[in-house]
């Protein structure tokens, strides 16, 4: 068995390996190169590819460091990434996934990283965690490699094919603009002040998902795709979509506990209706939320991720 770094010749093969051994969650060609290849945080040697004896790429792990700071956040320099591992069903309970992990904890060692987790990569992560379901052979093995899980996530889905807008979310709009707020979508005029309020109040890679969604939408001007949160002419709140996948959103602190975060996500949802979307999903949230104000618009859970760390 070799261990070796990514290679070109590798692109088919690894992306017919990660269908097999990480089935729901493969990214597309195009994904690939730009979420992997092109990530400017990527180095030439953290792709690590297990190799057997006829050249048959049999595992792989994605070892990843900030090598550029976040927003509010920095270089997390003491903390390494693995966004993404796999090894082929066949070639399991073969020291494969062990032999990988063995070398990507040395790569991470080199760099002087004191923890490694798994699989919360801020600017370009596929999935929070491992899923407890349909990957629990993976939570068995990272735990017998002395990996704990530290936090969970919950992945959700709903049907928004007809969704409209429930009576109480129109009465609760009402009730806020008698308060002062609106909530509208981002236009133009109101660009700046929405990265000012991003930069202000929520965290970095939020900060960074917010401007990548801007700069896709920019030629075409569909500021619709966020929505904002107005009070005396400041931005309290917001919401984004992307395709089908709805988030991240929050609100202000300071404005908290008044609906102002129920009324987005239905705005949004609907937006969405209207954009052509029957579906939408968040990847990432938490269990008081969910049981909160996703539940309450439609949205059930539908995974369930563990979050796992080291120390080395």
């Amino acid at each position: 068995m070799n261990i070796r770094p990514y290679r070109d010749s590798d692109f088919h093969p690894l992306l017919h390996l990660w269908e097999q051994a990480i089935h729901l969650d493969t990214p597309t060609p195009g994904d690939f190169v730009r979420r992997v290849l092109l990530d400017e945080n990527r180095s030439p040697d953290g792709l690590l590819i297990a190799e057997t004896e006829e050249d048959k790429i049999a595992g792989f792990v994605l070892c990843l460091t900030l090598r550029h700071p976040i927003e509010n956040v920095g270089l997390l320099e003491e903390r390494g990434f693995i966004s993404a591992f796999g090894v082929l069903p066949e070639m399991r309970r073969r020291g494969i996934g062990r032999a990988l992990f063995e070398q990507a904890e040395r790569w991470f060692a080199e760099k002087k990283r004191r923890e490694i987790v798994i699989a919360p990569y801020p600017p370009n992560y596929f999935i929070p965690g491992v899923d407890k379901n349909h990957y629990a052979p993976a939570v068995s093995f990272l735990q017998n490699l002395g990996y704990e899980e530290f936090t969970d996530a919950i992945a959700m889905d709903a049907a928004i094919g007809q969704f409209e807008l429930p009576k109480k979310i129109r009465e609760k709009e009402k009730t806020l603009a008698a308060e002062g707020i609106k909530i509208e979508p981002l236009s133009v005029q109101k660009l700046v002040q929405f990265l000012i309020f991003m930069e202000k109040t929520m965290p970095g890679d939020w900060v960074q998902a917010a401007r990548d969604r801007l700069r896709e939408i920019a030629d075409h001007a569909l500021f619709d795709a966020v929505w904002l949160a107005i009070h005396g002419g400041e931005i309290v709140g917001y919401c984004q979509f992307d395709g089908e996948h709805f988030g991240p959103f929050g609100v202000a602190d300071t404005h908290q506990g008044r609906g102002i975060g129920t009324v987005l996500l239905a705005k949004t949802l609907l937006q969405m209706r209207k954009s052509g979307h029957h579906s939408a999903y968040v990847l990432w949230t938490g269990e008081r939320a969910a049981q909160g104000v996703y539940a309450a618009l439609g949205f059930q859970i539908t995974r369930r991720f563990g979050l796992f760390r080291k120390q080395i």
